[in-house]
């Protein structure tokens, strides 16, 4: 139950602010001088903006891998949070190949100068990556 209340929440969160971007960040706001700053931009690429060819297949490869090795190394553990986490950032990959497969590209908006732009999904598929190395790191304890 909360995995669905969470995908439904965090997707309504981030398709509304890729739309916030789209209409109203043209233009570069800064947030915190030129170091943290919100700008529409789209992202062909995959993180840090790389572009790599056949990204869609690639995409699709890690897909699969993530979710081997969610079977073959943490699935016996019986972990809700760990198993809640590997299918939230199972869900992101997909959610990003969805949008790349029908929009050709990403809409990024959240900047910081020297590092990248990114958005709210990769922000929660990090925050979830996170979550699960602490959560694996505890368990192997």
């Amino acid at each position: 139950m909360y995995f669905y209340i969470t995908i439904i929440i965090t997707v309504i969160i981030d398709l509304i602010t890729k739309l916030v971007a789209l209409n109203y960040l043209q233009d570069k706001i800064k947030i915190i001088w030129e170091y943290l700053f919100l700008q529409y931009y789209e992202n062909t690429g995959i993180a840090f903006s790389i572009n790599i060819p056949f990204i869609k297949v690639l995409t699709i490869i890690l897909i699969i891998w993530i979710f081997y090795y969610y079977f073959k190394e943490e699935k016996s553990k019986n972990s809700k949070l760990i198993d809640l986490s590997f299918w939230l950032i199972l869900w992101w990959a997909i959610w990003n190949w969805i949008e790349r497969v029908f929009n050709w590209k990403v809409i990024d908006f959240i900047g910081i100068k020297y590092f990248s732009i990114f958005n709210m999904a990769d922000i929660f598929i990090s925050l979830w990556a996170i979550i699960l190395l602490i959560s694996i790191l505890k368990d192997n304890k």
